[in-house]
């Protein structure tokens, strides 16, 4: 019965139909809140603007219901801009659990921030992964232009920014998000910019795709240097427990943040092969620690519901000798960095990402 209620909506035109009842329903809601919020002790948290606790309602809203519908993000390869294309490196390159006989290395692709790498360029150079439970969104500007912006702004930096391939869509399951990380990572070397100018970061989904690429890079066979920081913006980390919605809706920090748990359930189930085991490392990640060279730099709201992934994330890979730095902005909710203009905690993100930006220098000078 589930399934065929599943049906329904994904499909046209149940969806469609979804869709715009849910628009109209989120209208009607939207006075009530506006309503609601004026006094500072109905609000989600009473040291939050009257915006950011509207906004918290409107984008779980959004996100709730784009979820229901399963709504469909493509990839798009078509060069514009400053969008580039990347082929598949050397075969060696894809390891392990990267050898897949129905997951196959192919084409990838992302935008730089601001500008296109050229030969030479000094600068930092981030190779970024963008949220969305790994079912949703793009490294293109019209989904990731605050976060990018912030990002080479406050960092000095270019960004290239990967539009890695989605689980919800057919055949994109694990290890293709994967083997797409892998696939840029090998492009910049190949351009010629050493390990010391390169910074893996990510955010929410993102930043497990991030942690994701660095565990393959340092415990792998495959001969591929590591990068000199790592940054993680309200990383997902918990991927095996979040297939059930519960994990969301239950937590602590629900009503403070906008995420619901048919978004995470979402993207984990898709995210996840059915034959393999949820216990695997890279689902579970926070149960596998592991030592790596790369100084480890981690941020996470004070309200959201992966605040306490982010602290234990950074407990355990401190007991395996890891430098780790640890951010907590106290009022804020999930991924400031991806939604921060949207949400009202932009001033958070920028201040975020310039301590980021301290933590590197000061482990470069090391």
């Amino acid at each position: 019965m589930a399934e065929l209620r599943k049906s329904l909506v994904t499909k046209q035109p149940g969806k469609a139909i979804w869709t715009l009842g849910a628009a109209i329903f989120t209208v009607f809601q939207l006075p009530f809140w506006l309503i609601l919020f004026i006094p500072r002790q109905f609000r989600q948290h009473p040291q939050w603007t009257y915006y950011q606790a509207t906004m918290n309602k409107i984008v779980r809203a959004i996100l709730y219901h784009s979820s229901v519908v399963e709504v469909y993000t493509p990839i798009r390869l078509v060069e514009k801009e400053r969008f580039i294309t990347i082929n598949p490196s050397k075969d060696y390159i894809y390891h392990g659990l990267l050898e897949d006989p129905e997951i196959q290395p192919t084409v990838t692709g992302g935008t730089w921030y601001p500008s296109p790498y050229k030969t030479g360029d000094e600068q930092t150079i981030l190779l970024h992964f963008h949220g969305g439970a790994y079912a949703m969104g793009e490294g293109r500007p019209s989904d990731v232009e605050f976060s990018a912006t912030t990002l080479v702004k406050n960092l000095n930096a270019k960004a290239l920014f990967i539009s890695y391939r989605l689980a919800s869509n057919e055949g994109c399951h694990f290890p293709a998000a994967l083997q797409d990380a892998v696939t840029a990572y090998q492009y910049l070397l190949d351009q010629g910019i050493s390990r010391e100018h390169i910074v893996i970061s990510g955010d929410s989904a993102g930043g497990s795709l991030a942690l994701s690429l660095l565990r393959y890079i340092s415990n792998s066979d495959v001969d591929l240097p590591e990068p000199s920081a790592a940054f993680f913006f309200s990383p997902w980390l918990d991927i095996k427990s979040a297939r059930d919605p519960s994990y969301v809706n239950r937590n602590k920090h629900y009503t403070t943040d906008y995420l619901p748990g048919n978004f995470t359930s979402w993207g984990a189930l898709a995210y996840i092969p059915k034959h393999m085991d949820v216990a695997n490392p890279y689902f579970s990640p926070l149960d596998h620690p592991f030592a790596t060279k790369t100084p480890l730099w981690i941020q996470v709201g004070g309200l959201e519901v992966l605040h306490d992934e982010g602290i234990k994330f950074r407990n355990v890979m401190e007991s395996k000798g890891n430098k780790v730095g640890l951010h907590v902005e106290p009022l804020a909710n999930h991924d400031i960095l991806f939604v921060g203009n949207l949400t009202g905690f932009a001033a958070e993100a920028e201040k975020a990402v310039k301590l980021a930006g301290e933590f590197l220098r000061e482990n470069k000078k090391k």
